[in-house]
């Protein structure tokens, strides 16, 4: 009876130790996973702040293109090229909407750069789905609609 009780806290001993093991392997595989996303995200970060400089260049540009474009509408004389300055206002009017696009998507930059955990925790929210995706998968479950 001594035996076995002592074979039993032995057994239940290793596979403490076994679940103890497998616990850290699991938390150690986390962290390096963490890591691993953590240096992703500064990557982004740091990605994205030239292609938020390259914009603010570009819509310096558009408003130099702007500004010649108004010049040269009113220098054209009233009646002589009517067509050449029509042309020249849709030109200007497209030059107005491509820059207020440029606008939307530099301040979405800004935003990127300035507050990266909003990118972190969508990306968390992401994967937590496709986690609990695949848990109820290996179940054989379906999620609920």
């Amino acid at each position: 009876m001594a035996k076995t009780l002592k074979d039993l806290l032995l057994a239940l001993l290793n596979a403490t130790l076994i679940l103890v093991a497998l616990c850290l392997f699991l938390g150690w595989q986390l962290a390096s996973k963490v890591e691993s996303i953590t240096a992703e995200f500064s990557e982004t970060v740091q990605a994205v702040a030239p292609i938020r400089d390259e914009t603010k260049g570009i819509r310096t540009e558009l408003a130099a293109l702007r500004e010649d474009l108004s010049a040269l509408s009113l220098e054209a004389p009233a009646g002589a090229n009517s067509q050449v300055a029509q042309d020249i206002r849709s030109t200007l009017a497209r030059l107005n909407s491509l820059d207020k696009k440029l606008q939307a998507v530099q301040e979405r930059l800004i935003n990127l750069a300035d507050e990266p955990q909003v990118l972190i925790a969508q990306t968390i929210e992401n994967g937590a789905d496709v986690v609990s995706a695949r848990i109820l998968e290996f179940k054989g479950c379906e999620p609920g609609s």
